[in-house]
């Protein structure tokens, strides 16, 4: 599997976990299952800026030296955006997920009702990532 693979497998995988979890603990009322997937979107938070921060969508690693020339040279080159740019958004939804998914887990674990809002939320940006994602697959 090459790095590129992973940038949309690892994400996907989380998001299915942490959803489901959410899902399962808010409807079972089952706390700990409600703290795994807050977890696992914290987890998934981390992983976007790890990826960011380790260059994997630094768009000169994935251009042609002549593109990079047409770029420098203020030229216009028109051309299908990589993969990797197309779900750099979907990273940055990932981050947001987390930092919403935070105050959920803290309140969760002080068993606060204002949690649930918190599912809710970093649950819908989670997906948006996903879905995000899955329309850069298609294309």
């Amino acid at each position: 599997m090459s790095q590129n693979t992973f940038l949309y497998i690892v994400p996907q995988w989380f998001i299915f976990a942490s959803v489901i979890a959410l899902a399962y603990g808010w409807v079972e009322k089952k706390r700990g299952f409600r703290m795994i997937g807050f977890g696992l979107l914290i987890a998934l938070g981390l992983y976007a800026v790890y990826a960011i921060a380790e260059g994997y969508f630094v768009y000169y690693d994935f251009l042609t030296p002549e593109e990079i020339i047409a770029s420098e040279m203020e030229e216009e080159f028109i051309e299908e955006m990589p993969l990797e740019g197309r779900i750099l958004p979907a990273y940055w939804l990932f981050i947001a997920s987390a930092i919403t998914a935070i105050p959920g887990f803290v309140l969760e674990w002080n068993n606060k009702k204002q949690a649930k809002i918190f599912i809710f939320v970093s649950g819908l940006i989670a997906l948006g990532g996903f879905f995000i994602i899955v329309g850069a697959l298609r294309t």
